[in-house]
């Protein structure tokens, strides 16, 4: 049985407060979507739908016996669930203004209305709240880095003499490991882009475009409530490789390759996996190059185990494509984690420099792609579960070239 959100909860508030612990952190406050979300359990439409930023905060504090609090305007506010876990709110005032005709909840805020939202206001809270808890004075991790200078500038003239540290290793160390909440909607999410792939697949003949294929991909996915929004689909058809946000009309030929890089969005889960297919009978070109990724690949999902490092992996693994048909090819990484991101990669990452251990609970994208003038886009991604044991695959899709 998949343990429920709450129980998520409170194993990362566990995890949280372990480390805030051991880095003499008094709280940890989050300021991105990603985190606000991981934090409070609380989606913010602001954040999310409306790409705002410094909109809102999840405060958690070192006392185990103190709440998480939620800081956010009053009128998303309201779409809080009154029985969200482990969680307080505290409201500012911003430009919408929220009638109470029948005195249910009573006028909070009277005068004039802001026309924006008051990050000023915003952390006037975090900081009383920290006074609250007998935090005047401290240390605390907030998501500067991924503040804008105006909003790191006021937030340290309201904390006074607060240390402020940066809090996405904190984040990062704690997203690594998965909650088996977390892994079932990650699971989930794989399936999902799985069978939007499968599907689309059936319906792709020459002439196809990579709007067409893009579109009949979208359709697919709607069939599937949970897993109905797309994070991302880059499809690209024949020579054309770069990322596109519109989609080429141009109609598909024999010998053509086909490859669907795509993520699904399950409850702010995404999965991120890529498969390639050609039109017809491949080139000797793109047969050789699919073997050398292939042969890696297949070496990658043989080497992921606990107590390996990342950089071992990825040094290992870019020598045999070298070694089998592909002398210069040459990547940044050849994974990474998986998981809140909306831009589907982040730490830690398969790459030379990173000597971050493989630990059971970690869900790992693992990506060989190739990039080539004349040929096109080659890709091969598969999402796993590092296991006590080695790696499940999450993913069921053959990971041949399969030629339609």
């Amino acid at each position: 049985m998949v343990p429920s959100k709450e129980e998520h909860l409170q194993e990362i508030a566990a995890r949280a407060r372990l480390i805030m612990e051991r880095e003499k952190l008094d709280a940890l406050v989050a300021s991105s979507c990603e985190n606000f979300y991981y934090l409070s359990g609380h989606p913010s439409t602001f954040m999310y739908t409306l790409r705002m930023s410094e909109v809102a905060l999840a405060v958690m504090l070192r006392n185990p016996d103190r709440k998480t609090v939620i800081i956010m305007n009053e009128f998303e506010a309201a779409g809080v669930p009154s029985d969200l876990p482990g969680c307080e709110v505290r409201t500012y005032p911003t430009w919408v203004d929220v009638d109470d005709p029948l005195g249910l909840k009573g006028g909070q805020f009277q005068g004039k209305r802001p026309t924006a939202h008051q990050v000023q206001e915003m952390f006037d809270i975090l900081r009383q709240i920290l006074e609250e808890n007998g935090i005047p004075e401290g240390r605390v991790a907030v998501e500067l880095n991924s503040m804008r200078y105006p909003s790191v500038t006021a937030l340290r003239d309201v904390v006074g003499n607060l240390e402020l540290v940066e809090a996405s290793p904190v984040f990062t160390e704690l997203r690594a490991i998965k909650t088996p909440w977390e892994i079932d909607r990650l699971r989930k999410s794989c399936a999902y882009a799985e069978e939007g792939i499968a599907e689309t697949v059936r319906r792709i003949q020459v002439g196809s475009s990579a709007a067409d294929i893009a579109h009949a991909y979208l359709q697919a996915l709607m069939k599937n409530k949970e897993g109905s929004t797309s994070r991302f689909h880059m499809i690209s058809v024949g020579e054309s490789f770069a990322p596109k946000h519109l989609f080429e009309t141009l109609p598909s030929k024999t010998g053509d390759l086909i490859k669907f890089d795509v993520g699904v969005d399950v409850e702010g889960y995404g999965s991120d996996i890529a498969r390639t297919f050609v039109l017809g009978a491949p080139s000797s070109t793109i047969e050789r190059v699919y073997h050398a990724l292939r042969t890696g690949h297949d070496q990658l999902l043989q080497l992921i185990e606990p107590g390996r490092s990342m950089q071992s992996v990825f040094d290992e693994v870019m020598n045999l494509i070298r070694n089998s048909g592909l002398p210069g090819y040459n990547r940044g990484h050849l994974g990474h984690s998986a998981g809140l991101s909306l831009a589907a990669e982040e730490p830690p990452f398969l790459s030379p420099t990173e000597s971050t251990i493989f630990r059971p609970g970690m869900v790992i994208c693992l990506e060989t792609p190739y990039y080539g003038y004349g040929v096109g886009s080659i890709m091969i991604e598969d999402m796993v579960l590092v296991t006590e044991n080695g790696c499940e695959r999450l993913n069921r899709l053959s990971r041949d070239l399969v030629s339609l």
